[in-house]
């Protein structure tokens, strides 16, 4: 007989929202959240603990220790994840960190490939001169080769993405929470605001949004902020710094910004977009394969070279017609990205697997 579910599923992801900010960590609690409340059993396998609203389970792995400047847990929890006993679940679901557990003591497997590792070498390595950043991520794109060739299902978050592996089964975008990002969506800031969320000195690029405003934005428009959601400290005139934020409090700072900038360098997909977007913010990106997808090439926010960031940012908070029609035509956008379309994408995806299985 077929399997028909619901199914037990262990998840395998490093980090999670109770202790980093990396989007692939949001994404798999959202995900596992979704996948809870249409009756399947779910344990995440991690090295943190569980968010307090997460509906599944956790089993915590070991956490590194610094190790040549870096924490070790990104080179030792996949050792943690191989010695795990996965023989009462249904399937696993990786979002990395798979590479090492042997195919004969493990049930089937789908592997999620956030955006490539090849990439962010380049973007968070080479053309930061960092060269330990570049050698790292080169390893973790082995990592992800070996992956990609040993999983059962492969699943890739946008087709850009699939151009750097071999095998590539499925495109499912990443998920985000629309009820959160526009529930009660209150008044604009008073005085003009952009807000930025990422990390100043990587291929987020907030260094160079900073830059602009500093330079171009706020010389134009003397009462403009710039809100910044990043690790690095900024001050000076106009700049609000907030560091790391609650998800309740950055989904407010998404819906009182007039604008949200990320003039990235690279997204795998761009969550952040699909966020601000929900939230009713009109989104000003630089190009970047993210952006490109995520925005359908601008024809939901607008998408400026470098050169011209600063003059799109003036206009934009200048001409509320023009807010109002990005804001809408975002909204609508982001309706494609609802948790319960992806997480029924990811489902459909576990069902053809075990029937497939099942046949055999």
């Amino acid at each position: 007989m077929m399997p028909r579910g619901p199914f037990k599923i262990a998840v395998i992801q490093r980090f999670l929202p109770s202790q980093s900010r990396g989007g692939v960590g949001y994404f798999t609690h959202g995900l596992c959240n979704a996948l809870e409340k249409r009756g399947h059993t779910i344990t995440v396998f991690s090295q943190d603990t569980a968010p307090g609203d997460a509906l599944y389970r956790t089993v915590v792995l070991a956490s590194g220790r610094p190790l040549l400047g870096y924490q070790s847990a990104p080179f030792m929890f996949p050792h943690h994840v191989a010695k795990q006993d996965f023989s009462e679940y249904d399937l696993l679901h990786a979002q990395g960190d798979d590479h090492l557990i042997r195919r004969s003591l493990r049930p089937p497997l789908v592997r999620t490939l956030h955006g490539s590792a090849f990439m962010e070498a380049i973007h968070n390595g080479l053309r930061l001169r960092s060269v330990k950043r570049f050698l790292m991520h080169l390893y973790f794109y082995g990592c992800e080769l070996v992956s990609d060739m040993r999983a059962d299902v492969v699943v890739v978050v946008s087709r850009h993405t699939g151009r750097y592996y071999p095998r590539v089964h499925a495109v499912i975008p990443n998920g985000v929470d629309i009820d959160e990002f526009c529930h009660q969506r209150g008044e604009k800031s008073e005085n003009p605001s952009i807000l930025f969320v990422g990390e100043l000195n990587s291929r987020k690029r907030g260094r160079l949004l900073l830059s602009v405003f500093r330079e171009r934005v706020r010389a134009a428009l003397p009462n403009v902020e710039l809100w910044l959601v990043c690790p690095e400290m900024a001050e000076g005139d106009g700049i609000r710094w907030f560091g790391s934020v609650d998800p309740g409090k950055l989904a407010r700072l998404y819906q009182e910004a007039w604008v949200f900038c990320l003039p990235s360098s690279y997204e795998g997909f761009g969550r952040p977009y699909i966020e601000a977007m929900a939230a009713g913010t009109p989104v000003v990106a630089t190009r970047n394969p993210g952006a490109d997808e995520v925005l359908d090439n601008g024809a939901y926010a607008l998408i400026v070279p470098d050169a011209e960031l600063g003059e799109e940012l003036c206009s934009l908070l200048s001409l509320a017609d023009l807010r109002r029609e990005y804001s809408e035509r975002g909204s609508e956008r982001a309706k494609a990205y609802s948790w319960e379309k992806v997480a029924g994408q990811y489902e459909d995806i576990y069902q053809r697997l075990l029937q497939q299985r099942a046949a055999k």
